[in-house]
Parts: structure tokens; C-alpha cells; sequence
């Protein structure tokens, strides 16, 4: 959505080619925020270079998981759908109907959000209540998500600290 949104049209030209490169599963929410621009003409050619295979834990994996961590950091929608369906598989819930599974939970954590885009898919899993959320609210991209991660991780050590 930022990109989007700041992109600078090039000057002196009628149109702005832009290329796209991005996961097969990713939303047009950039070609759609350029298409519809006022300030410039964009065209925007999407492709496709990649696609977002979920990782499958092992039993370790999904003890660590359930029982060590406190945050999840998470760069795409993608990623919050694959860390669900590891926390499905672990709960034994993964056949289950969505409502019934979104009363599961997450595995107790806290979600730490490249964007607003991403903490949109947390928000609307239905497993993180809005403020066990964080994202990058006036500054999305790497630096915020690292300062959005860091609020988490105070919260986390105090929650644990208060034992809540």
C-alpha cells in the first residue's frame, strides 16, 4: 500500500512503466494503488517470480512453537497463513472448519508485522486480538518492523514478567 502511495511518477513522460516482480499469492494491492493514481499514469506489468511454499515443522519444530516462542514476526499474509497451519496441525484442528478453528488460537503469541497489510491477514484470522498486533503504523518497510518487533518484545518480557 506505502509503495503504492509514493511511488514518483517519472517526469516528462505520459507513462511510468513500472515491472512487478512478486509471489504468485500476492495481493494486487500495488497495481490496483498505481492504476488508480491521479498524479501520473502508470503501467504496471506484474510477474510472477515466486511462490510462497509453507514450511512443515517437525515434532521439535512445533514443541519450539507452542512452548518457546513469544513473537512472531511476520513479512506477508502468506506467512501468517502458513505459521497458522503449523499451529492448526500441532492442535490436531487442521480439518476443522474455519470459525471452529478461530477460537484456537495462535499458539500464544504475539504478532510482529512487516505492514499494515500483513497485520490486516492477523486481524482478520481471527486469532490475535488488535493489540497483540504490532506494526509499523507511519513507517512500514524493514526499519519499522524491526521497531514494531522491539515494542513487542518489551510487551512480551513484561507479560511474562507479570505472568499474564
Amino acid at each position: 500500500e506505502t509503495l503504492a502511495l509514493e511511488l514518483p511518477p517519472v517526469e516528462g513522460v505520459d507513462v511510468t512503466s513500472v515491472l512487478y516482480p512478486a509471489s504468485a499469492k500476492a495481493a494486487d494491492t500495488i497495481q490496483e494503488g498505481l492504476t488508480s493514481r491521479t498524479d501520473g499514469t502508470f503501467q504496471v506489468t506484474r510477474l510472477n517470480t515466486y511462490d510462497t511454499i509453507p514450511a512443515t515443522f517437525d515434532e521439535e519444530q512445533t514443541r519450539i512453537m507452542m512452548e518457546d516462542v513469544d513473537i512472531a514476526c511476520f513479512g506477508s499474509p502468506s506467512a501468517v497463513e502458513a505459521w497458522l497451519g503449523n499451529v492448526d496441525v500441532a492442535l490436531g484442528i487442521e480439518n476443522l472448519p474455519d470459525e471452529d478453528r478461530q477460537t484456537a488460537g495462535n499458539g500464544d503469541v504475539l504478532a510482529a508485522c512487516i505492514g499494515t497489510t500483513t497485520a490486516k491477514a492477523c486481524l482478520e484470522s481471527r486469532r490475535w486480538e488488535s493489540r497483540k498486533i504490532y506494526y509499523p503504523k507511519e513507517n512500514p518497510g524493514m526499519e519499522g518492523w524491526a521497531e514494531s518487533t522491539g515494542q513487542a518484545l518489551g510487551d512480551a518480557m513484561e507479560r511474562k514478567f507479570w505472568g499474564g
